[in-house]
């Protein structure tokens, strides 16, 4: 995937930080982190290293809400926003 299918940077660290997690290098902005093969010991890890790179609290509950990449990019942006 190159950087101009995301639509925002956002959706290129979201997607960067779960391919790595999962061991994909086919992931796109609109897969699902769970169809992935994520797991709950995955998405802590993702909740870690999402709230590292962006200063805010661990995002674990945000993970489960929105699975889907993109709307996880979202819901990221506007914490990131508050």
């Amino acid at each position: 995937m190159s950087d101009s299918d995301f639509r925002n940077p956002m959706d290129a660290l979201v997607v960067g930080t779960v391919q790595k997690l999962v061991g994909k290098t086919d992931v796109g902005i609109d897969d699902d982190f769970f169809d992935l093969g994520g797991n709950s010991i995955l998405a802590i890890r993702l909740s870690q290293a999402l709230s590292a790179e962006l200063g805010i609290s661990r995002a674990t509950r945000v993970i489960f809400k929105n699975p889907r990449l993109s709307d996880l990019s979202d819901a990221l942006s506007g914490l990131v926003a508050s």
